[in-house]
């Protein structure tokens, strides 16, 4: 499932969300970084990985504890949106291959141009919703 949907979105924080996201799909670690803020705080979804990461040397960690896993999951994209705080949430499915095997939904906030925190959650919106986690 290495395909990856095309950005079609002109939002320029969807656009950074998008590709930040797919850049870790793919684990291109210098794509990813790029489009990090410095101080990026990461608590990804805890599959493959457990914890938290801070910095660009966390998401180098970050991608790395990916890669080691040898897990292969990918997410598969869904649809992005701009939550009424101004945070950013992508939704999509975890793939191993090609059999989905959670939802998934991704909540950043981009600041100076760069995507500054992240939340991972392996829940629908719906789910999120109803937790009060997607205001």
């Amino acid at each position: 499932m290495s395909e990856q949907a095309p950005i079609t979105e002109t939002d320029p924080d969807h656009v950074l969300v998008r590709r930040w996201a797919q850049a870790v799909n793919v684990r291109d670690v210098d794509t990813a970084v790029a489009l990090s803020h410095p101080d990026i705080d990461l608590q990804p979804m805890q599959i493959a990985v457990a914890g938290h990461y801070v910095g660009h040397e966390g998401l180098r960690a970050w991608i790395g504890d990916i890669v080691a896993s040898d897990l292969g999951h990918q997410v598969r994209y869904l649809g992005i949106r701009t939550l009424p705080d101004g945070r950013v949430a992508l939704f999509g499915e975890v793939c191993l291959e090609d059999t989905v095997v959670s939802p998934y939904t991704l909540v950043a906030t981009v600041r100076d141009g760069k995507v500054a925190l992240t939340r991972s959650y392996l829940a629908t919106e719906e789910t999120l919703r109803l937790l009060k986690l997607l205001r």
